[in-house]
């Protein structure tokens, strides 16, 4: 479960910060990988969340399990937005924060 989420630019590069819980302690986040905007989408990023490779039939009790965090640059100098994605599904698009020597502006 994603809890936040921010996206810092600074030139041509988006620092992308994930914070999120698992489910239970057998399940596992993992980065299946990142890609730029292409002129028609946001910049996004995709994440598979389940069971630990060995756990998949196991029964474990339901309750909160670790916090989880992913930091990701991805290489993009247009993109105002990120999209999130989690087991193929949207979960949420952030704004691209623009930092720069003067000051932070929002890129919206």
């Amino acid at each position: 479960m994603l809890i936040d989420a921010n996206a810092i630019r600074t030139d041509d590069f988006i620092t992308v910060r994930l914070l999120g819980q698992l489910p239970t302690l057998c399940d596992e986040v993992v980065e299946l990988g990142h890609y730029p905007a292409n002129g028609t989408v946001s910049a996004r990023i995709f994440l598979r969340e389940g069971r630990k490779p060995g756990l998949e039939n196991m029964h474990c009790i339901q309750g909160l399990g670790k916090i989880w965090s992913i930091n990701r640059v991805i290489i993009d100098k247009y993109s105002n937005t990120v999209e999130i994605f989690i087991n193929d599904y949207f979960v949420k698009k952030i704004r691209v924060i623009g930092l720069t020597t003067n000051a932070l502006h929002n890129n919206h």
